[in-house]
């Protein structure tokens, strides 16, 4: 067998067994015997609802994260000399990892902005 034969293999097994915590599962276990009714509504539902619930979760956390991405970087332009250091920090960030890299960093500098006690991003 060809080493690549071999971790194709190897990927497939790894794929095909979940990875299973197992205080994390003790817990789901006591936490679904504790919630029958809630346990037979998820069970009642289809894969397609299922499926769907998730991706709604999925849906909303990723609105949310862009709604305060899109809080940060206003923040930021309202306030030049935060600008101006966030702008220093990524100067040598590549252009297409730029946007993402701006966000970090502004965020860092809110964090820092309201250790200090200063203004920090407003909701």
């Amino acid at each position: 067998m060809s080493l690549k034969q071999a971790i194709a293999d190897k990927k497939a097994r790894e794929n095909t067994e979940q990875r299973i915590n197992p205080e994390v599962d003790a817990k789901l276990t006591k936490y679904i015997s504790d919630n029958p009714k809630l346990y037979q509504y998820y069970n009642d539902l289809t894969k397609e609802q299922l499926i769907r619930k998730l991706m709604l979760g999925k849906m909303q956390r990723n609105d949310y994260t862009q709604q305060r991405d899109q809080e940060i970087v206003k923040w930021v332009e309202q306030n030049p000399d935060i600008k101006a250091k966030v702008e220093e920090r990524i100067k040598n960030v590549p252009a297409e990892n730029r946007q993402r890299a701006f966000v970090r960093v502004a965020k860092d500098e809110a964090m820092r902005q309201t250790m200090r006690g200063g203004q920090g991003v407003g909701v």
